[in-house]
């Protein structure tokens, strides 16, 4: 099977990939209900990272108000605000005592209402799996501090073989269970993937546009040798097609 080519990303084809994603992320903040003005627009847009591989329309969206999505094999993959969610602090030792609060769903209330916000999206949950027990409930109890009125749940079906891995499935779902209300939720699986949205600019592969500017490429001298191997964002990891 042929690498995926890498493609030249240009300020044109960032903007077309942005232009289409748009509208598939304005229709799922609204399906969850989420607390943001809609229709997003691009001035509400802090940054967008567009993906660099051939044949793949998907990028990372961070909104002004703190909101994140990530777009790919044609849906809306995830979710998460980065305001008020102790799950992805970078110090919970020390600032997990600060989200102390009344935890006003139980464990069972929780889960349901994980399995709702994926009706909402339009996903039956036990074609992800998730009409089962979870794989993993985390928070939701009461820690040396108080209680911790948050919770991360993830369901996940590991495929058995190479033929059946259009059956996996990996659910997450964050919720403060103080105010009843979702911090993120990521659902990577075959089974929900669409068609790439169509994009208007037809990007040119790296290679090519390496070898038609070789000759007119002006070197800095002053660059490092060694690129830092910590410079960028991570890119999130999703399933691909063959």
């Amino acid at each position: 099977m042929p690498l995926t080519q890498l493609i030249h990303i240009t300020a044109a084809y960032s903007n077309a990939v942005l232009v289409a994603v748009l509208p598939h992320v304005n229709d799922y903040a609204k399906k969850l209900d989420l607390p943001i003005p809609l229709p997003i627009t691009q001035s509400e847009v802090a940054k967008f990272n567009v993906g660099h591989l051939q044949g793949f329309v998907e990028g990372s969206l961070w909104l002004t108000n703190h909101y994140q999505f990530f777009f790919g094999d044609g849906y809306v993959v995830w979710f998460k605000v980065f305001t008020n969610n102790p799950w992805l602090s970078d110090d919970p030792a020390n600032e997990w005592p600060s989200y102390v609060g009344k935890i006003n769903m139980t464990t069972n209330d929780a889960v349901a209402f994980a399995r709702g916000e994926l009706v909402k999206l339009g996903y039956d949950p036990a074609i992800l799996h998730c009409d089962r027990e979870p794989t993993s409930f985390e928070g939701g109890c009461n820690l040396n501090y108080g209680p911790f009125p948050y919770c991360q749940i993830e369901w996940r079906n590991e495929p058995l073989t190479i033929e059946d891995k259009t059956n996996a499935a990996y659910v997450t779902v964050q919720i403060n269970m103080k105010d009843k209300s979702l911090l993120g939720l990521s659902v990577i699986s075959p089974r929900v993937w669409k068609q790439n949205p169509k994009i208007d600019v037809v990007p040119e592969l790296e290679s090519d546009y390496k070898k038609r500017t070789r000759g007119t490429m002006i070197i800095n001298t002053n660059a490092p040798q060694v690129l830092n191997p910590n410079m960028g964002a991570e890119t999130p990891k999703i399933m691909r097609s063959p």
